[in-house]
């Protein structure tokens, strides 16, 4: 058993740019606790690689027997993180995480009204480097700046790279990494390495749920990092998402809403989020039937 804890930490130690979790591991006394973390993390790096894992076969990946991955499993189901299901586990499909082809019509107008804010903040220039995210908001941002002058865009979403290569203006990068199942985005350490090398202009991403008290939450936590690494590479931060993610949850936090510059939705955000968006310093832009779009104040 020595052995083996030994080679988690290496493990984990040759993983920096993925997380640093080694200083997250605790010494000899907390190793119990060590242990299982690193199997949690594992075991959902796994699930975002396949969408479903069945007990048996974690328990011969991870080296320990079944009934401490059931616990595990158990664990996590209560963290909001995956879903139990019969001889395993999937992870969790929270309200609004549909198949790819559902996501493209859901909101679809709002989703429109919030690509066109967007690219109003006219905070993009052609020559720059631009990282773009994944997802259907993301998608028509890229339908409109497919247009603009020649820059060089990074994104980690096939789609999005396909749309900003259509007319061949544009030096497109596409992240290496682990296809997403029912996505058409990548993810994991390639994705991560990639993006290490660039500091960005601008950064245009989404997030699955926006937390008044914690900032922005992911569904993975392979993108909570990538969001976190781009917020450190950009020179502007700039989060799209419609209405519904003030409302949702996620469970694992990436980046805090001090960390970004701008946030465009389609609506007003609730109450809450009024003043701690405000001292936190975030440019709040949505639709405004008067003036086209309301900024609640000016971008930092």
């Amino acid at each position: 058993m020595p052995n083996k804890r030994f080679e988690i930490r290496e493990a984990v130690k040759k993983d920096r740019r993925l997380k640093k979790l080694a200083d997250d591991i605790p010494h000899e006394k907390d190793k119990p606790m060590a242990l299982s973390a690193v199997r949690h993390r594992r075991i959902l790096e796994l699930l975002e690689e396949k969408a479903e894992l069945h007990v048996n076969d974690l328990s011969a990946k991870l080296d320990v027997s079944p009934e401490t991955i059931r616990r595990d499993l158990r664990l996590l189901e209560k963290k909001g993180a995956l879903r139990r299901v019969h001889g395993g586990a999937v992870l969790y499909q929270e309200i609004g995480v549909q198949l790819y082809q559902e996501r493209m019509t859901f909101l679809s107008l709002e989703k429109e009204s919030i690509a066109e804010q967007t690219v109003q903040l006219d905070v993009h220039r052609g020559g720059q480097t631009i990282f773009i995210g994944g997802g259907s908001t993301m998608l028509a941002l890229a339908k409109r700046m497919v247009a603009m002058d020649p820059a060089t865009f990074v994104t980690n979403a096939i789609d999005v790279a396909v749309t900003l290569n259509g007319r061949g203006m544009h030096n497109v990068i596409l992240t290496g990494g682990h296809l997403q199942s029912g996505h058409e985005l990548l993810t994991g350490s390639y994705v991560l390495e990639t993006v290490s090398r660039f500091k960005f202009d601008v950064a245009f991403t989404s997030a699955n749920a926006v937390d008044h008290e914690v900032g922005l939450l992911d569904r993975l936590e392979s993108e909570s990092l990538l969001h976190r690494l781009i917020a450190r590479h950009s020179t502007k931060s700039i989060v799209a998402v419609d209405h519904s993610k003030f409302q949702m949850s996620a469970p694992f936090a990436s980046v805090p809403l001090s960390a970004i510059h701008g946030l465009v939705t389609d609506r007003p955000p609730p109450e809450v989020f009024g003043s701690r968006l405000q001292s936190a310093g975030v440019q709040v832009v949505y639709p405004d039937d008067r003036r086209g779009f309301y900024a609640a104040q000016q971008p930092r």
